[in-house]
């Protein structure tokens, strides 16, 4: 929280410059050690027994581990070593595991581990170019149709709120409660004068029904940019009417974003996973991919061989990741064609099979070369 705190006071270039090299230089003090267990147990899908090698420090290490797992797997503490010691240590341990997976800053991934790991950070950030015309973004996705029935069902009407009007409440009663329910012991709840801080230049919009607060989203102007920064909901609310709440705050925002004039609505961090829930919620309503300057770590994933338990992880949890200078993703799944994964933002798409990754090829480019080549056969016969 005091680290979150101190970036937010910095402005300009020293945002991304500061938590760059000083990360990295409190991780090359080696002051802290990393922790290193191997985590063994029952995968998910299948069942079967896999193993993890994981260096970082809770929870913050284990979104991944939690999609592998089920339930809770049994731990063996391999030690604590220093950041510069970390690569030879997983390199000699790697065949006792399935997948290696660090946590290392930005930096420090980049100048100790080497290309065999994929290099997935921990935070996206998903935007939207304004849609011309909105009713039509509504008319072309049959799930965000039936998301705004429920929004017409229940009657839910947009409320703003200008500055620093009402925000006590909202983060008090609504983002705060609503972010711990969301992410437990891995919420990063912002604090109560950073966001007063960016509301100067916002507001909050509200979801109303029947004339009371269910939830809303604070915003911040930012040049042509309608920043969400942060997104809380009254508790006890039933999960279908979350349902239709949830689609009223996007709809209501893209809706206001477009009467000031605004370029693209900024609907912020999303987890670097292709079957990330909040990822296809935004993904639906036409989000794009864009580095996120604000995760300041990555997920590092490295495997030996491609086994049955690595493709039934990448099967149910295909990954974003640095590639070169853009963003990528892997999956293991046979049976989704690209167009279903596919994600606007995404340099390539890649299956994991058991001689490495293919890239996808558009399937409506293969169907233009079938047609192609037919017709040059024609031709020749």
């Amino acid at each position: 929280m005091m680290v979150e705190w101190v970036i937010s006071r910095l402005s300009g270039k020293a945002q991304t410059l500061v938590p760059r090299y000083g990360f990295y230089a409190w991780a090359c003090l080696g002051l802290r050690g990393v922790p290193v267990v191997l985590l063994r147990g029952p995968t998910l899908q299948s069942g079967h027994i896999g193993t993890l090698l994981v260096a970082g420090h809770d929870p913050w290490v284990a979104y991944l581990p939690n999609r592998f797992f089920i339930g809770e797997p049994k731990r063996e503490l391999v030690g604590n070593v220093s950041l510069r010691d970390l690569p030879a240590l997983l390199d000699r341990l790697r065949d006792a595991a399935d997948l290696t997976i660090v946590r290392a800053d930005r930096l420090s991934a980049e100048k100790f581990f080497g290309k065999d790991y994929l290099a997935v950070p921990e935070w996206i950030d998903m935007r939207l170019a304004l849609p011309g015309d909105l009713d039509e973004l509504v008319r072309s996705n049959r799930s965000i149709r039936e998301d705004m029935r429920l929004v017409r069902k229940h009657k839910l009407q947009p409320l703003v709120t200008e500055g620093e009007e009402r925000f006590d409440e909202f983060y008090d009663s609504m983002y705060v409660p609503f972010s711990r329910d969301r992410h437990g012991a891995m919420a990063i709840i912002k604090g109560r004068q950073e966001l007063r801080r960016f509301i100067r230049k916002g507001g909050i919009l509200w979801v109303m029904g029947d004339n009371q607060p269910l939830a809303g989203v604070l915003y911040e102007r930012k040049q042509d940019t309608f920043n969400l920064l942060a997104i809380g909901m009254a508790s006890g609310e039933i999960p279908l009417k979350k349902r239709g709440i949830m689609a009223a705050l996007y709809y209501y925002s893209i809706q206001y974003a477009r009467q000031l004039g605004f370029a693209e609505v900024n609907f912020r961090a999303a987890r670097s996973s292709l079957h990330d829930g909040l990822l296809r919620y935004k993904r639906k309503w036409g989000n794009a991919l864009f580095d996120n300057p604000n995760s300041y770590y990555d997920l590092l994933i490295r495997w030996n061989s491609v086994n049955g338990i690595v493709k039934d992880f990448f099967s149910h949890t295909g990954l974003i990741f640095r590639d070169g200078e853009r963003l990528s993703a892997i999956h293991a799944d046979e049976s989704q064609s690209r167009r279903s994964l596919w994600i606007e933002g995404l340099h390539r798409l890649y299956l994991l099979t058991e001689s490495g990754r293919q890239p996808m090829i558009d399937e409506e480019v293969l169907v233009k070369r079938s047609r192609s080549h037919t017709r040059f056969s024609s031709t020749l016969s």
